[in-house]
């Protein structure tokens, strides 16, 4: 099973966790970075480094999930993945989350790393709709 973390601006990651239990019940094998207006990757970037590895253990690989490209919260991702690559866990991180997104990495994280990967990129684009 593909685990996942988030690493998002607070309180988006928590939020959108517990929007996906309201839709889908108990959710396992997920961890949640809610990173601060002055939260340091240095000072960050370890704590998501050890959830990947926790979450990896199984060698499923981990999806990590951000919000904004560039931000310090994909920043810290970024690293963290790397950082967790360079120790032997497949890894993947996918940007622009939204609530699609998420419901579609976790209803398909049963699949490959790479499938759930696409899986949840397909669903956070289609996802993105005008509605009038």
């Amino acid at each position: 099973m593909t685990g996942i973390v988030i690493v998002v601006h607070t309180p988006l990651g928590s939020a959108m966790l517990d929007c996906a239990g309201h839709v889908m019940g108990k959710i396992d094998n997920v961890a949640v970075h809610d990173i601060q207006a002055d939260d340091m990757p240095d000072a960050r970037a370890p704590a998501v480094v050890a959830d990947i590895l926790r979450l990896g253990r199984d060698g499923g690989g981990v999806l990590v999930l951000t919000d904004l490209v560039g931000a310090t919260p994909a920043n810290i991702a970024k690293r963290a993945v790397l950082e967790a690559q360079a120790q032997g866990v497949q890894c993947a991180v996918l940007a622009g989350l939204n609530t699609p997104m998420l419901l579609r990495a976790l209803t398909y994280r049963n699949l490959s790393l790479a499938e759930t990967r696409e899986k949840a990129l397909a669903g956070g684009v289609q996802g993105v709709l005008r509605v009038d």
